[in-house]
This record gives C-alpha cells, sequence and structure tokens, in this order.
C-alpha cells in the first residue's frame, strides 16, 4: 500500500510552486477538491492534508464547502526572485535529468504501461484524449501508470522526489498548452507510449532551455556567483521515522562486512550511539528492529548478541513488514533498470575505476563469495555513476537491500550462495575483463530477475506461514 505521506506531497508541492512562481494569484481560487481528486486520481482526505499544509504555509485559505483561495501577496519582482532563488541552485540536476530519466524512469514506465489492466489503460487513454484543464500530463500520467501499473511504492517515490526537485512541470503557462491532446486512431500501447516519449522529450527540452534564459537573465540580482549548487536528495516516505532504519542498515552491512561476527556481541549503547552518531534511544529501537530480523538476540544485563543460525523474522511486527516491501520494490527497480545504468556507468568512469570493479570481481571468486557481487556493484554504482540522480536513488536502495541479509543467511544454511552464483559472476568478471560492459550488463539483468524472483517467492512463503500461525 502506498503511503498517503508521500502521496499529498505531490499535490502540496504542485501548488505551492504555482503560487510561489506566479501561476496563481492573490485572491484567485484553486480549483475544488472535487476537481484535483479527477486530476490527481487521490482520495479527498489526502487532498485537504495537502491543501492543510498549503493553508499552514500562508499561502491559502480554506473555507468549509468553498474553493480554497491564494492569500499570498507580492510583487512581480518577487515572484522572479522565487524562481531564481529555486531554480538557480539546482541547474545542474535540472539539466541531467534527461539522462537520468532515460535509464531510471524510462524502464519503469515501459514495466507500468506493460502491467497496466486494461480498465486501467482505458482511462489513460480517454485522459490523453480529453485532458482535463489544469493538469500537468506529464507527470500526473506517468505518476498515475507507475502506481496502478507497477504497484511499487519506492518506483512512485523516486518519481516524486525527482519531480518534487526539477519543479517544472509545475510551471506552465496560463493558456493550458500542458494538456497536450492524443489524437491517434489506434489504442496500441506502443504507438502510445512512442508518442508520449516525444511529448515528453519536446516538453523538457523546451522547458530547461526556457529555465537557462531566465536565469541568465535574472539570476545576478538574487543568486550569488559561484554559489553552491543544491544536489538532488531522495526522502523515502515511511510510517515511522527513519534514523532507526538507517542504522538497521548500517549495522547488517557491518556484519556482512565482518566487522562484527556471529556470537559476537555488539557493543554497549553509548559505545553503538558514537559509533554510528546516533542517540541510545535510537541504538535501541535499531537493536529491537534486529532482534525481530532474526539476526541478533538480545539478554538482560548482557547485551546483544548476532545470532550464529539466523532466527525467524517477527512478522506481526508493522516495521519487519514494511521493509520488506520497500526490500523486493527495490529488487524490482534494480532488475528493471541494472542493465542501462551499469552499462551507462562503466562507459562513464575511468579505466582505473573499471580495474577495480575487475579485480573486486576477481576476488570474490577466488575467496568464493560470489554472493558479495550485489553489494560491490551497487557500490560501484553509486560512487561512479557520473549522474547524481542515479547515485542518490541507487544509494537509497542499496540501503534497503541490507534488509535481505536474514534471507541471504537462511539461504546459506540451505545451500551454498557462492556455488548458486559462480558460473554467473565467473562470466560477468570474463566480460569485465574482455570489455565487453553490454554483455556485463545484461548477466546482470539476468541475475538481478533471477533474484527477485526468489526472494519474492520466498518473502511470500514467509508471510503464508505467518498467517497460517
Amino acid at each position: 500500500m502506498l503511503l498517503e505521506s508521500g502521496i499529498y506531497r505531490l499535490v502540496y508541492e504542485y501548488y505551492e510552486a504555482r503560487i510561489l512562481f506566479g501561476y496563481y494569484r492573490y485572491g484567485e481560487s484553486l480549483p475544488s477538491i472535487n476537481r484535483i481528486c479527477d486530476v490527481f486520481q487521490m482520495a479527498p482526505a489526502t487532498v485537504r492534508n495537502a491543501l492543510t499544509l498549503l493553508e499552514k504555509k500562508g499561502l491559502i485559505r480554506v473555507d468549509a464547502r468553498k474553493t480554497a483561495k491564494v492569500i499570498y501577496k507580492t510583487t512581480p519582482e518577487e515572484l522572479r526572485k522565487n524562481a531564481v532563488k529555486y531554480f538557480a541552485p539546482r541547474e545542474a540536476g535540472i539539466q541531467e535529468l534527461c539522462e537520468s530519466g532515460k535509464l531510471l524512469l524510462e524502464p519503469l514506465w515501459q514495466e507500468g504501461v506493460r502491467k497496466c489492466g486494461e480498465k486501467e489503460w482505458q482511462w489513460f487513454m480517454d485522459a490523453l484524449s480529453s485532458p482535463l484543464s489544469g493538469a500537468v500530463s506529464m507527470p500526473v500520467k506517468f505518476y498515475y501508470l507507475v502506481l496502478h501499473g507497477m504497484g511499487n511504492g519506492m518506483a512512485l517515490n523516486f518519481y516524486w522526489e525527482i519531480i518534487g526537485y526539477v519543479r517544472f512541470p509545475y510551471l506552465v503557462n496560463r493558456e493550458e498548452k500542458e494538456a497536450a491532446r492524443y489524437t491517434g486512431t489506434e489504442n496500441n500501447r506502443e504507438q502510445v507510449v512512442t508518442w508520449l516519449h516525444e511529448q515528453y522529450a519536446a516538453f523538457y527540452f523546451d522547458a530547461v532551455k526556457d529555465i537557462k534564459a531566465f536565469l541568465r537573465q535574472h539570476e545576478k540580482a538574487v543568486f550569488p556567483e559561484g554559489a553552491e549548487q543544491v544536489p538532488f536528495y531522495c526522502s523515502i516516505y515511511r510510517q515511522r521515522p527513519q534514523l532507526c532504519y538507517t542504522m538497521v542498515s548500517l549495522v547488517i552491512r557491518d556484519i556482512n562486512r565482518g566487522v562484527y561476527t556471529a556470537g559476537d556481541y555488539l557493543p554497549s549503547l553509548p559505545k553503538m550511539a558514537e559509533i554510528y552518531d546516533v542517540s541510545v534511544s535510537t541504538v535501541r529501537r535499531t537493536l529491537s528492529l534486529l532482534n525481530s530480523l532474526g539476526l541478533t538476540k538480545s539478554y538482560q544485563g548482557k547485551g546483544t548478541q548476532i545470532c550464529k543460525i539466523v532466527r525467524s523474522m517477527d512478522f506481526s511486527r508493522p516495521e519487519i513488514r514494511e521493509s520488506m516491501r520497500l526490500y523486493l520494490e527495490s529488487l524490482q527497480i534494480l532488475a528493471l533498470t541494472i542493465r542501462r545504468i551499469s552499462y551507462y556507468t562503466l562507459q562513464h568512469t575511468s579505466e582505473e575505476d573499471r580495474r577495480w570493479l575487475e579485480e573486486a570481481f576477481v576476488k570474490m571468486q577466488r575467496k568464493g563469495k560470489s554472493f558479495y557481487s550485489f553489494e560491490t556493484c551497487l557500490f560501484f554504482i553509486e560512487e561512479k555513476c557520473p549522474l547524481s540522480i542515479v547515485r542518490e536513488c541507487y544509494g537509497k536502495m542499496r540501503e534497503m537491500l541490507a534488509w535481505g541479509y536474514p534471507f541471504t543467511m537462511l539461504r546459506l544454511q540451505e545451500r551454498s550462495l557462492h556455488e548458486e552464483y559462480e558460473e554467473r559472476i565467473q562470466r560477468a568478471a570474463e566480460e569485465l575483463v574482455r570489455k565487453d560492459y553490454e554483455a556485463f550488463s545484461l548477466e546482470w539483468e539476468s541475475l538481478l530477475k533471477h533474484e527477485e524472483e526468489i526472494m519474492r517467492s520466498r518473502l511470500e512463503r514467509h508471510l503464508t506461514a505467518e498467517k497460517e500461525e
């Protein structure tokens, strides 16, 4: 289930941008709640949450049974300053989106189209043929496809964050020219997607060109020359605070790297707080989650011990179920995007960096630890891909993959994972040495699809067993 906290932000940021940058002006009314619900395909309660936040920020006034009115009053000069202050420090990130989108978003779009049911597809075609005024065609329709086609909350999460960062899809002229109308005679999915790609490319190119021209004209008066750019940052929306989840991933990585070994006791609470730069209360919550994952066991007066044999997970805890959902969703995104992204990264890195990756794969083979290849490959992309949006999103997914470690340990108890992956990793290593990066990337796509299938099946069995008990 997709989280409300993330969904309402889409509406909030959309109207915030339109107000602060002058699309909606003082005294004008926003569309009705029902109209906003139609445009974004959201529940009234979700839209009301977004409007409440806009009201708290002093941008609108919400009256019962009336449309919300804009109360933000400013001058044209201030509106221009608002736009410059936002776009100037993000210009570099905005310029790279075209390339990042091809690698990260386009495969998800294609998967959404493939999985989209007939009912959802018909709604989509109706929306393309008769677009609602006031709708941002590309973002909203893409969001809808991913939401209802893929059913992947993490993919949608990334999309919200990217669109929220670039913001310009929210800024269009008042003639509503953004809502392009599909006039094709056939309901062929491939044809429609091709048309959408063309529309998006044209829209993006024109928008970036306009933003650059606008900034060259106005930025000196507002944005200091040489000021730092604001990098893209992605938050993962959860129902609870995130810090302990991040710490869980860090501790699991340290276990995996041999910093802590099976049978050892973890450092004391104050020492863990010092090591990971968190509060003692965060450490306690983290240890509670590690216990529920079956990786550790806490003893009164003794501390927390790393289990030699992984115990069963406690799927009764919502935090565990949510994290496993995000883990599987991350695996799915990786399986869909790894081929393009790994190939692009290898093409755009130095010979020295590629040699490091080659050597890492050879070492894994020699030590009989082929299953470390997932961490190694994702780390390489997170560190070396020249596109910041890709690095950030892959970093978040690498963090989520750590939550699959208990399953990895259970599989190791059943059979050697090195034997399971040895042949594949051997081929991948040979392809790296031959500099056949396309073949290497295809191998990784196949490997991750295999891994997703196995882990999804295993997790479903565990959840079924939990329900039966």
